[in-house]
């Protein structure tokens, strides 16, 4: 009768540790699951609101002014509009959610006396932020994540900023004529090693440096122990 309890209790135990780990495993399966979720949906921060409507957003908050720089960047997985703008006496720039449109951040402050020559952006008949993305793909690999309009030498620039492993390429375009203007590759890698190796060439020079100062005291050592011996 022991033996029997014995092997019923046995037989339970076991059921209970397999639907143990079966339920272990199935709320794992959740748990990932919904891990993978998040995390795709922070890799694929979405821009729903067209540059037209922050500067909407930007007129919203201060009124009718003259716009200088428009920015759109990734930032804390979400993408962020900046619109900057100016009159004869202040600067004004807003921060903008890309996604749902809420202002974020909004601040004004006078303009400094070497400030009130600014260019203001003329926004009629130029190229949009995907046209410009479109043209700048035919240069640049990798992923675009940041973009910026401005004026630069009385001409309206794009510029549009890819990421490609360690790789960050810049493609600026005359928004104007839609050409593209320069190109420029900065390569993260390169430059690390390049400081690393900077650094190390620079140690060894410092230890040879050391070394050469030790044997000149150490050849003025012996010159004096010479000259003494000689007395």
């Amino acid at each position: 009768m022991k033996t029997n309890i014995k092997r019923l209790s046995l037989a339970a135990a076991v059921l209970g540790l397999v639907m143990g780990g079966t339920s272990l495993t199935l709320i794992n399966q959740v748990h990932a699951s919904t891990g993978a979720q998040t995390t795709q949906q922070t890799k694929n921060a979405t821009i729903n609101i067209s540059q037209s409507d922050a500067i909407n957003k930007f007129n919203e908050k201060f009124g009718s002014k003259s716009i200088k720089e428009i920015e759109v960047k990734n930032k804390k997985d979400k993408y962020i509009y900046e619109v900057e703008g100016f009159d004869s006496e202040k600067e004004y720039k807003v921060k903008i959610d890309a996604n749902t449109g809420k202002i974020l951040k909004a601040k004004s402050e006078k303009l400094d006396d070497d400030e009130k020559k600014q260019e203001a952006l003329d926004l009629s008949n130029l190229m949009s932020r995907g046209e410009a993305t479109k043209l700048a793909q035919t240069k640049a690999s990798g992923q675009a994540v940041k973009w910026s309009l401005e004026m630069d030498n009385n001409k309206p620039i794009w510029k549009v900023e890819f990421k490609d492993g360690n790789k960050e390429i810049e493609v600026k375009i005359d928004a104007k004529d839609q050409k593209i203007l320069k190109v420029e590759t900065d390569d993260k890698k390169d430059s690390k090693d390049k400081h690393a190796k900077d650094h190390s060439e620079s140690k060894n020079k410092d230890r040879d440096h050391d070394k050469n100062k030790k044997s000149e005291r150490n050849d003025t050592n012996d010159q004096d122990d010479s000259k003494s011996d000689d007395n």
